[in-house]
């Protein structure tokens, strides 16, 4: 494990800075997680749209055996690690209790290696969602290494989460091309806070028409079919 933390997570991030490929950041992460004792990496996400039928992220160093297990048998659907509250923080040591209602899923996990885990929520600064987990296949995790290991595994949850979703995103083309004018970034937070097109002229001191105008711009932006939808993109993708 890192004595300095400080070195470690500035080696670590400005290593993930050079990163253009999903393979780079997840085979430099995945060295960070062998130097935190664990054999293998995992990180999941949910992205932030669509809103009614999100994706789901998912990249391991598991074993490809596990991996193909899983995803036959549809085990995301059951996993407890992918129904971590996302309101709770706290890392959750896998075990017997955390596993009750997925016994065979448990069973199946520690035969393909993954005994001892430990899985770390964690947010971007956008409020998007997804779980850090580390695995091995011997030496049970202690009291005190668990204590020890809670600054590393927020560090490392947050750089996953803030390097690989960026890098999704920007293979995706979902944000890079979308930019709004500080006009447009005004209306549509008045828009957010439930004003109607009149209500934002009266506070902006402008047009009913001025505000249609730059309405529709941002529909046009983001391909939206109403001012709500425009508006719920913006936020969703961290723009307001």
């Amino acid at each position: 494990m890192p004595r300095v933390l400080s070195e470690w997570w500035n080696n670590l991030f400005f290593e993930l800075q050079s990163c253009e490929q999903i393979e780079s950041a997840f085979s430099t992460l995945s060295r960070a997680s062998q130097d935190l004792g664990f054999a293998y990496y995992a990180f999941g996400y949910v992205s932030r749209t669509p809103f009614c039928s999100r994706n789901i992220f998912i990249k391991s160093s598991y074993p490809e055996l596990w991996i193909s297990r899983y995803r036959e048998k549809k085990y995301l659907e059951i996993d407890p690690v992918a129904k971590l509250d996302s309101g709770d923080l706290t890392p959750a040591i896998w075990s017997e209790d955390f596993f009750a209602g997925a016994k065979h899923v448990w069973d199946e996990a520690k035969s393909a290696g993954l005994a001892i885990g430990i899985s770390q929520p964690c947010w971007d600064t956008r409020g998007q969602f997804g779980v850090l987990s580390l695995a091995r296949n011997d030496l049970a995790l202690s009291s005190d290494e668990i204590k020890a290991l809670r600054p590393f595994l927020a560090a490392l949850g947050h750089l996953s989460m803030s390097c690989i979703s960026t890098i999704c995103e920007r293979q995706k083309h979902t944000t890079t091309d979308i930019s709004l004018t500080r006009r447009e970034i005004e209306i549509l937070r008045w828009t957010a806070d439930g004003k109607s097109a009149k209500g934002i002229s009266n506070a902006l001191e402008i047009s009913v028409d001025t505000v249609n105008f730059h309405l529709k711009n941002c529909m046009r932006k983001f391909n939206a079919s109403s001012k709500t939808s425009a508006t719920a993109y913006a936020i969703a993708y961290g723009l307001l």
